[in-house]
């Protein structure tokens, strides 16, 4: 148990360390959605630390996944290919069916920011 802890805490600290570096600016230190760009935003970005709770409990992880991958389009985001997260979260199509060494690290590092995610969401 205790390997397995440790390697959640790493996966966990990754994804923390992704959002510093690619969502901070719009979502905030703390995910409120009160980033130093949130005002410069059509829209007013989310609160990721209450996405379990606008989905009735449940951690929305599939969802989610979408969202930092592109397929789910969010407004405020602007299009689908965003350019705050530019290709470190996208799998260019003609490989979303394949197994390659590029889309198995774009799928780990969208489960660590998953990851962090969850780990701070508030009731």
């Amino acid at each position: 148990m205790g390997t397995a802890f440790s390697q959640q805490t790493e996966i966990v600290q990754g994804g923390r360390h992704l959002f510093e570096k690619f969502c901070v600016g719009c979502h905030g230190q703390g995910a409120k959605g009160d980033g130093p760009l949130a005002d410069s935003l059509s829209s007013q970005p989310a609160d990721l630390t209450k996405l379990t709770k606008r989905h009735g409990g449940t951690f929305p992880f599939w969802h989610t996944y979408r969202v930092i991958d592109g397929r789910q389009q969010v407004e405020a985001h602007g299009t689908r290919e965003m350019p705050v997260f530019g290709i470190w979260f996208r799998i260019p199509d003609d490989e979303v069916s394949i197994e390659s060494e590029w889309a198995d690290q774009v799928r780990g590092r969208i489960w660590q920011l998953l990851s962090y995610l969850e780990s701070i969401q508030v009731s």
